[in-house]
């Protein structure tokens, strides 16, 4: 039973970063990458944690109420959501003896009610512990885009300790929370989209595994579509569905947001970078990076000399 009140059943290693009650936030990642282990993660309801963000990096995750194990809801993998648990929730894989990767993060009505307006259209979700109920953020998919990615991976290496450990944890929470917040609204003029088949779904992660694998190569729909043994049509129309956004689309958010992290956190020149994403010319990099954006690359690297803020960690690798 760790300090949150959680109980951990877990064959590995459990690293902690530390818990932050002054945020009244805790954020964790489960990570299961053979089929020796299996995890499974009961988080108990307490007067402080009343809320949970829950990411499927990689794997199906089962979200379950009470001792009953009443299904809430199924996470699929690159999804996440936002969920009100005053009877508190289990988290299990759906195939608990292949690879999967789970974060998930604590945070209090307190938190929560400071960044959620009461005018908001999602602050039912603030008032749902009253009514002794699970309650979901959104009855709609969310899609883990490269940028949550980018986030979720730079908790996970977070090197801060003390008060800017602090700091930089609950900002890129808070950041979480925003980018959830956007995809609610755009979900709300969204029409709906059908539910993919595993084997459709299939595809298109391995369409995305290409791209990423790829990040400095070109490809044509038609080559992704014979590379994973579907049409043009199917995947543009597959993509979105799977993802959220177009092929295009994603490829680019996910060199912006990769160029933008190695400008903050390594010593690469703009010109390296832009080599590292695709880019032949520096130039032709520096302008899809201020579209973007919004701003040139180079003020990026001129503000490395200014603090950037964070929120609350622990790991549990099986």
């Amino acid at each position: 039973m760790t300090e949150k009140g959680e109980q951990l059943t877990v064959k590995g290693e459990f690293i902690s970063q530390g818990f932050l009650p002054e945020s009244q936030i805790s954020v964790n990642f489960i990570k299961h990458m053979d089929a020796e282990n299996t995890v499974q993660l009961a988080i108990e309801p307490t007067s402080l944690f009343n809320f949970l963000m829950v990411f499927a990096i990689k794997g199906d995750v089962h979200c379950l109420l009470g001792k009953e194990q009443k299904s809430i809801i199924t996470v699929s993998s690159q999804q996440h959501s936002l969920i009100a648990i005053p009877n508190g929730v289990t988290l299990k894989p759906v195939d608990p003896n292949a690879p999967y990767e789970i974060a998930y993060i604590n945070i209090s009505t307190f938190f929560l009610s400071r960044y959620l307006p009461s005018t908001h259209p999602a602050f039912k979700i603030v008032q749902s512990p009253s009514l002794n109920e699970p309650v979901l953020f959104c009855d709609r998919v969310l899609h883990l885009s490269p940028e949550i990615s980018v986030i979720l991976n730079s908790i996970e290496n977070s090197v801060h300790t003390g008060f800017c450990k602090r700091l930089f944890l609950e900002s890129k929470v808070i950041e979480l929370l925003a980018l959830q917040l956007s995809q609610f609204e755009q979900a709300q003029n969204d029409e709906p989209v059908n539910r993919l088949t595993k084997e459709d779904l299939d595809k298109m992660h391995e369409v995305k595994e290409i791209l990423i694998a790829n990040i400095d190569s070109q490809f044509s729909l038609r080559t992704l579509a014979h590379m994973v043994g579907t049409n043009e049509f199917n995947l543009k129309r597959n993509f979105k569905a799977a993802f959220g956004t177009t092929v295009y689309g994603y490829f680019n958010q996910y060199k912006m947001e990769q160029a933008k992290m190695m400008l903050l956190e390594g010593d690469s020149k703009i010109s390296e970078v832009s080599s590292k994403i695709g880019y032949k010319h520096a130039t032709h990099f520096t302008s899809a990076f201020k579209k973007y954006f919004g701003y040139l690359p180079t003020r990026l690297k001129m503000s490395l000399l200014i603090f950037d803020p964070e929120i609350c960690l622990f790991f549990i690798t099986a």
